[in-house]
């Protein structure tokens, strides 16, 4: 089985850290869009909720409550039908449910008409907000359904310091569901266009590094087969140095097989002379004339001058950047 490539290998594990760290951080995102949502929607509650308990502070203190207009005023809010085209989604209920209770906890007004008249000062936003706390609930209207939540916002109804009853604003959590998985949608379709990007992105990334990568592969396989190819222009500096490496490498190994050629030819072409001077010294030891003498005696000069030629052949034909120390 062929080995993956270096360019390959980095790019599966680029592909790879994208995905788990683009995974990762979409899911820490839709954790929160959730309660991002929620903590929103309370806060509209709490600012509705106290409006409602300043303009029904004069009627409660009043005793006038139930005789106004205001039950009118609640019920026919129900009914209200908002026909609302909200970001593509529908809205044609409203969804709060307000109701009022006096200091006792007991429901006075009731915009569902479900609770006239009961005991909710056992309910947390009640009870919290009638001693002067911050009163809110979350509750299920079906135990076994979560989606069937509902927030309770409540606000204190004053005379003066003193708190004389509470009006809660409702909303059911899966009003603003719609909204929550819109968000998420979105959140995922951008989430996975940008790991697309950062894919391709690495891709392209890897390509050009394949190709740089290539290029060095070629000249290095140029040198091996004794070529002497130009040093390729290559991005980056660690690449550049590689082949300028190379190509120094190169140059040094030329020259020393220059010498090892060299050395051998001087020492083939030493042999002659040394042979001949040699020779002559060995006959010189035995008589001879004076001629004979003088004819030897010339022959050691000359090959003495031939060897002497040699020695300082190399001198010459060395290339300048070797005598300087390249190799």
């Amino acid at each position: 089985m062929k080995p993956l490539s270096l360019t390959l290998r980095l790019f599966l594990v680029g592909t790879a850290l994208v995905a788990v760290a683009g995974w990762f951080a979409l899911g820490q995102v839709l954790d929160s869009v959730k309660p991002a949502v929620r903590q929103s929607t309370e806060e509209t509650l709490v600012d509705t909720a106290n409006l409602l308990a300043e303009m029904l502070a004069a009627d409660l203190r009043a005793g006038t409550l139930g005789e106004g207009d205001l039950p009118r005023v609640l019920a026919a809010y129900g009914q209200r039908r908002p026909d609302a085209d909200i970001h593509g989604i529908r809205k044609d209920d409203v969804t709060h449910r307000i109701y009022v209770t006096d200091a006792n906890g007991i429901v006075l007004l009731d915009s569902a008409g479900l609770a006239v008249g009961e005991d909710y000062s056992q309910w947390n936003d009640v009870f919290l907000t009638l001693r002067g706390r911050y009163g809110a609930r979350t509750s299920r209207t079906v135990p076994a359904d979560e989606r069937s939540t509902v927030m309770h916002v409540a606000a204190p109804i004053r005379d003066g310091e003193r708190i004389i009853g509470s009006v809660t604003v409702a909303k059911p959590n899966a009003s603003v569901q719609p909204f929550i998985e819109l968000a998420e949608h979105r959140l995922v379709v951008l989430a996975l266009w940008l790991m697309a990007a950062g894919i391709v992105l690495g891709g392209l990334l890897s390509g050009w590094l394949s190709h740089a990568i290539r290029r060095l592969t070629r000249f290095a396989d140029a040198v091996t087969a004794g070529q002497r190819p130009a040093v390729p222009r290559l991005p980056g500096s660690e690449l550049t140095q590689l082949a300028n490496a190379l190509d120094t490498m190169r140059t040094r190994l030329e020259g020393k097989d220059y010498v090892e050629r060299y050395v051998q030819t001087l020492t083939h072409e030493l042999k002659s002379p040394l042979a001949a001077i040699q020779g002559a010294a060995e006959l010189l030891r035995r008589d001879m004339t004076a001629a004979q003498r003088e004819r030897f005696l010339a022959s050691i000069q000359a090959e003495s001058a031939r060897l002497q030629s040699l020695s300082r052949r190399p001198l010459r034909q060395t290339p300048v950047g070797w005598r300087r120390g390249r190799l």
